[in-house]
């Protein structure tokens, strides 16, 4: 511990801005939503965050044992885990699991500093790199003059992360990130923007033991982090004696300088019973802070959820690298699951179509079939009624015919019979037999004259025309109608084809 006498060694002047500077990064945005679970206390702590505004809200909170399942609905992963690894469920490890190591490196590009870090891990590592698990996250700048940066190297040993795992996911919990919740507390120091010197302690109450994280800051550089294990809150001889030690070691290695401030994270009941002890340890006051709930703390973690993943993330790549396997599994399973359950859709909308037009086609022939049969019988019918037409026509034409033979006929004449044949496209011969008394032969002449000047009306023209096409008196029998006794006539008239008559 330093002399409280000791005068405080004055402040450098501050140097030339140095060449090589790390860029400023962007504020990100805050994550849509992220889930925050603590086993490192004895139970099982949860709280889900969605990002609102400029800060993160608490949507809930629950606690329950550790082996008890995390309900699903709070566990939903976007889709965009796919193509783009994020953190939406953070966990811590016990503090008292996790070794703290400061570094200053020169300042460089952001992708050369995990190899430079790297470079440096024999060196500092309390584990042997085989069974360890590491990552850094890099310190706030709070002194632009500075030609270095300011990294937190964070180890765990495998079998331990993985354990801690392996708690996780027989809850249903598959962390993206696995982290040590002070480091948020220490990274926030100091508030207000004011360059931080001297030792901070955050102490962490568990159920015999308490773990107390020392950060020690000299003129707005984090120089040194120290985890203290207190085997009761009463025992706190062991944390002076390890603080003494501390301070002695920063004042041989030359990175604490001056008189430390000591400040006290710790909430009041227990500060009561700590700061009689702890002041007359430090020969001065100690300044006493109160700590963050846990919900402000995991509030503190889903807000920096947007940090890259190899970022202060003490899972393992392979088990990160899992999870994503499983993600995108997850995603193109849900594609091809929709994908099949649209085309079930559009099978059985087809089917549901085709059924539906099947059943109209049959309608459809039937309605054609019965009005092809319909035709068919206009048809039959159209021809029937020609028929008959042409039926009633020749009965008509038959009896006008008879008419007019029988009233042309002469009183000397006598008619044995009528013969009719019908001669293809030049209509009807209607044949006149009869017989005539001895010297009435001229009396068949005027007969053939008199049907020959008969005339009817054209049904379609109306107009008066000649009832037989030619009347001619056959002579192959005009010898029997001789003048001295009697004898036989024969006349045939030809009827017109097209003759229609009312």
């Amino acid at each position: 511990m330093a002399d409280s006498n000791d005068k405080p060694k004055p402040r450098p002047k501050p140097k030339a801005k140095a060449t090589a500077t790390a860029k400023a990064q962007p504020a990100e945005a805050l994550p849509a939503a992220c889930n925050v679970v603590d086993c490192s206390s004895g139970r099982q702590q949860f709280w889900r965050f969605t990002g609102s505004k400029n800060q993160m809200k608490l949507v809930d909170v629950r606690e329950a044992e550790l082996d008890e399942k995390i309900p699903t609905k709070h566990l939903d992963r976007d889709s965009s885990q796919m193509w783009r690894a994020h953190c939406q469920n953070d966990a811590w490890l016990p503090a008292d699991k996790v070794f703290f190591r400061v570094l200053h490196l020169p300042l460089c590009d952001a992708r050369e500093l995990p190899g430079m870090v790297e470079l440096q891990l024999e060196k500092v590592s309390p584990l042997p790199l085989g069974r360890a698990v590491w990552s850094f996250e890099v310190v706030p700048a709070h002194r632009a003059d500075r030609e270095q940066q300011t990294v937190v190297v964070m180890l765990a040993e495998r079998a331990v992360v993985e354990e801690c795992v392996g708690e996780l996911e027989k809850a249903g919990y598959f962390p993206d990130r696995l982290e040590a919740a002070v480091m948020h507390q220490v990274l926030a120091t100091p508030q207000g923007g004011e360059r931080p010197d001297g030792a901070w302690v955050y102490p962490r109450f568990l159920e015999e033991r308490v773990v107390c994280t020392v950060a020690w800051w000299d003129e707005g550089v984090l120089q040194n982090i120290t985890q203290i294990i207190l085997s009761s809150a009463e025992h706190l001889n062991e944390l002076t004696e390890q603080l003494t030690a501390t301070t002695w070691a920063g004042e041989m290695e030359g990175w604490l300088t001056g008189s430390t401030h000591w400040h006290l994270v710790i909430a009041s009941e227990q500060g009561e019973q700590w700061l009689p002890a702890l002041n007359e340890w430090a020969g001065q006051g100690m300044q006493v802070q109160a700590p963050p709930d846990a919900s402000a703390l995991a509030a503190a973690c889903a807000t920096r959820a947007t940090r890259p993943l190899e970022q202060g993330n003490l899972m393992p790549p392979e088990r990160r690298a899992h999870y994503h396997r499983q993600d995108v599994d997850r995603v193109l399973g849900g594609i091809l699951t929709w994908m099949l359950l649209f085309y079930v859709m559009l099978l059985a909308g087809y089917f549901v179509l085709n059924s539906q037009t099947a059943v109209k086609e049959e309608a459809k022939f039937q309605q054609l079939k019965k009005m092809k049969a319909m035709e068919e019988e206009v048809v039959l019918l159209k021809e029937k009624h020609k028929l008959l037409v042409l039926q009633r026509s020749s009965r008509k034409t038959a009896l006008q015919v008879l008419k007019e033979v029988a009233n042309q006929m002469p009183e000397e004449l006598t008619l044995s019979y009528i013969n009719s044949v019908e001669v293809r496209g030049e209509g009807s011969n209607i044949t006149l037999n009869g017989q005539m008394t001895s010297g009435h032969g001229k009396q068949v002449d005027a007969y053939r004259n008199n049907l020959a000047r008969i005339m009817v009306a054209d049904p379609v023209s109306n107009k008066q025309r000649k009832l037989f096409h030619a009347v001619n008196t056959s002579h192959t029998r005009a010898g029997a109608a001789g003048v001295e006794g009697p004898g036989r006539w024969t006349i045939v008239c030809t009827l017109r084809p097209d003759i229609q008559l009312k």
